[in-house]
């Protein structure tokens, strides 16, 4: 039976082989995905040749991909018994908005490409996981130490937060919070993600979607950015300044469980999203997370 919610990971979940269980059942949907961003997702993800499934342009349009054949197969599973509520991390918005019937898997796979590839330009930041009992307090912190052109770009649970900034501020800020009790560890990524440094992408990217169209959502898409349920007049603005908020998991996750969902799904690469609510949730014996981009 389908969980009341489907979770869809981010940027970050992506591994070698991910995806090997359902291209066979897609054949053309594959082919068709290679035309538009010029080499095969397939063999990206299967074999990775060229060392390029890490690059964020090639990871986002992988991890969209593979993610959007997974829920295929869920669906046809699963038929009218699927869940009506959809969420994601990030990235994970875009299958989210795919499986709600936004727009089809084809046109979501040029955005997440365009997406990808603005995301790499904006080079020059850095991403640190900060870890611990006290990572809920990185606000107060950052405050207190006077970093005040640091963000935090993701709040994944309570003892597992993600800032975003400059590398050279980094490099000044984590032996601060070290002093005062924090684990930290550097990300690979190759800028400052869900941060004021992703403004210039921003910008553009609203250029690239200003002219689309949307459907309405068929399904409840609840934003990982504000908590709220997006309608069609909120899509634009969701997936545009997404690149400059902060992503709210643990708020997120915490606000469905209050308003009676129970069972989480999560559809894509591995089960860090699954980890992730487990442990918000109260589920004390579920494994640690990875952190998340």
């Amino acid at each position: 039976m389908a969980g009341d919610v489907v979770m869809f990971p981010g940027q970050g979940s992506q591994r070698l082989g991910m995806g090997k269980e359902v291209f066979d059942a897609y054949p053309r949907l594959c082919d068709r995905a290679e035309e538009i961003v010029g080499h095969s997702l397939r063999e990206l993800c299967l074999k990775d040749p060229h060392g390029l499934l890490n690059e964020t342009s090639y990871t986002q349009e992988a991890v969209y991909f593979v993610s959007c054949l997974m829920y295929l197969a869920y669906a046809e599973q699963h038929g009218d018994e699927q869940a009506r509520c959809v969420t994601g991390h990030s990235l994970g918005l875009y299958p989210a908005l795919f499986a709600a019937d936004v727009f089809d898997l084809f046109e979501g796979l040029e955005i997440v490409s365009k997406r990808g590839a603005l995301m790499q330009e904006a080079r020059g930041g850095a991403m640190v996981a900060v870890l611990g009992p006290r990572a809920n307090d990185i606000d107060e912190h950052l405050v207190q130490l006077e970093f005040f052109d640091v963000d935090v770009a993701n709040y994944n649970s309570p003892d597992q937060v993600v800032v975003s900034a400059a590398k050279p501020r980094l490099e000044e800020l984590v032996p601060r919070l070290e002093e005062i009790g924090h684990r930290c560890v550097w990300l690979a990524v190759g800028g400052a993600f869900h941060s004021r440094h992703m403004e210039p992408a921003r910008r553009e990217f609203a250029r690239f979607l200003r002219d689309r169209e949307f459907a309405p959502p068929t399904k409840t898409v609840v934003s990982t950015t504000s908590g709220r349920t997006l309608g069609a007049q909120h899509l634009l603005e969701e997936m545009v300044f997404q690149l400059v908020k902060p992503v709210r998991w643990w708020q997120t996750v915490t606000h469905l469980a209050r308003t009676g969902h129970k069972t989480f799904d999560e559809i894509g690469p591995g089960r860090v999203l699954t980890k992730l609510s487990a442990k918000i949730l109260g589920d004390e014996s579920s494994p640690q997370a990875e952190p998340r981009k």
